[in-house]
């Protein structure tokens, strides 16, 4: 059950993660932290089938390096 990250490419001046789980969106805690260890707000997306997911767009100059 180890969590799927993709990297989907180039969208509004960034680069768009997406972290993807085979585990039921109730059972999965997601944290995004950036190299500084901060919190980053993703946004949820579970999918079709119940399980979890999250996104991210990461900007450049954003302190996300």
């Amino acid at each position: 059950h180890e969590p799927l990250l993709i990297l989907e490419g180039p969208e509004q001046g960034g680069i768009r993660l997406r972290c993807l789980s085979e585990r039921p969106f109730s059972d999965v805690q997601l944290l995004w932290t950036d190299g500084k260890g901060e919190n980053l707000t993703g946004i949820p997306a579970p999918t079709d089938t119940g399980s979890a997911g999250s996104s991210l767009l990461l900007r450049p100059g954003s302190g996300n390096a």
